[in-house]
């Protein structure tokens, strides 16, 4: 069933309120569009399990733009999202930050057309779909070298030097967790500069941004 996006907008608004994200309203219709492609899509492909609108807003959008409480230079910045998959945290950043120039890395070809239709059918500028794993990626010839890092539902702990390997020299890698990274881990060699916790809105959840750098 399509969303109210009226009453989406306003709900938006007020989670992003309680998380003390500013949001330009420009950006909203892009949500609300995003969210209509995503349910449709979801029903071919498995993009998420959650299928409640308010959760997928909470637990998606809010918490993927909760990233810009890290992240610096806006005005000019490559930033790279590592399993990518329906596009959480990336497409969401880019949403509220639309200057900066995006990479999407996702395996899935299924995964990488969704991405591809909604960058497209938003008519967003600078954004990459790659259909790729890392350790592919990594050895490409052509690859980039990124501000930011983003990793969300990607397992790196055991990829960590080649995430670093992909970084520019004052880069950094954000971590989005459920909790604290654990006393001694690691990741490639880089060291953790910053952690912030935030509960998401409506008791669903606490949330970390785990940053770290060279």
């Amino acid at each position: 069933m399509e969303h109210d996006a009226s009453q989406f907008e306003v709900s938006f608004r007020r989670f992003a309120a309680e998380l003390g994200i500013p949001v330009d309203s420009s950006c909203l219709p892009f949500f609300s569009t995003y969210l209509s492609e995503l349910k449709k899509w979801n029903k071919a492909i498995n993009l998420t399990a959650i299928h409640d609108d308010q959760e997928v807003l909470v637990k998606h959008f809010i918490d993927s733009v909760a990233g810009v409480k890290v992240i610096e230079n806006m005005d000019k910045c490559e930033l790279l999202d590592i399993g990518a998959g329906a596009g959480f945290p990336g497409l969401p950043l880019k949403f509220v930050l639309p200057q900066i120039e995006l990479e999407l890395l996702e395996p899935s070809e299924k995964k990488g057309a969704f991405l591809r239709y909604v960058a497209g059918s938003l008519g967003l500028r600078h954004v990459t779909v790659v259909p790729s794993k890392l350790e592919q990626y990594v050895r490409r010839p052509t690859r980039r070298l990124f501000d930011y890092i983003v990793v969300r539902a990607f397992k790196v702990d055991e990829s960590g030097q080649m995430v670093a390997d992909l970084l520019k020299p004052a880069g950094k890698v954000i971590l989005y967790r459920a909790e604290r990274v654990p006393r001694g881990f690691r990741l490639g060699g880089l060291a953790l500069v910053q952690e912030v916790e935030y509960e998401l809105p409506s008791g669903y959840g606490h949330r970390v941004l785990s940053v770290f750098s060279k």
